[in-house]
């Protein structure tokens, strides 16, 4: 008797995006990688970033051994159904991994903030508290240009400047991943120090100038 292959829709699918339960869609199908994050030689960043989504086109890139393929298949879960991928789908996956993996004390450096600075990947920081805004662009009542205008950096003075009620912090609430730590980089150093050497040789070159005339 021929085992029926169980079908994966992608409600159950999204379900299972995160550390503690990992699965992963190779060509169709779909793979529980859980017990696997600590062994793949690749390190668990690039399985956990698949989680609950399609990998395919990265597993091929890499062109796995035939060994390789025969530890991903003794973790074959089922096929992935045949119906079309809902429209808020990514959207959704990365919702559920939010859920899964904040820590909201978690330490975050303004270098690591600096980092998500687009469009698809956008934090910023308020009062000391680092927000992961990106799926919340399109719901900002005052646009998402604002939000991206301010994406890796500080804006708690253009947070303020808003007047934002107690319901936009509630909302906040929800959005924290982390908290700042160290000093912010002066990111226009280099262009005050040239400024500063630029002054001294002028101090200089005038006083070198009043010395001869009056020598």
């Amino acid at each position: 008797m021929i085992e029926e292959k169980r079908i994966i829709g992608w409600d159950e699918l999204s379900n299972h995006c995160n550390r503690t339960s990992l699965w992963v869609v190779i060509e169709g199908q779909v793979f529980d990688v859980t017990t696997y994050l600590a062994e793949h030689p690749g390190g668990d960043d690039i399985l956990l970033k698949y989680g609950g989504l399609d990998g395919t086109q990265k597993f091929l890139e890499v062109n796995h051994s035939n060994y390789a393929r025969s530890l991903r298949n003794a973790r074959l879960v089922g096929t992935l159904t045949s119906d079309p991928q809902p429209s808020d789908y990514i959207k959704q996956v990365k919702s559920q991994k939010q859920k899964a993996n904040v820590n909201p004390n978690r330490q975050i450096s303004w270098e690591e903030l600096a980092l998500h600075n687009k469009k698809e990947d956008l934090w910023i920081a308020i009062e000391g508290k680092v927000y992961d805004v990106t799926d919340f662009q399109d719901e900002h009542p005052g646009g998402p240009a604002i939000l991206l205008g301010k994406a890796g950096d500080d804006a708690t003075s253009v947070f303020h400047d808003a007047n934002h009620s107690q319901s936009a912090y509630k909302q906040l609430e929800k959005l924290q991943v982390g908290v700042i730590t160290g000093v912010k980089p002066n990111v226009s150093g280099s262009g005050t120090s040239t400024n500063l050497i630029f002054f001294i040789l002028l101090i200089l070159a005038i006083g070198a100038g009043i010395y001869a005339i009056t020598k």
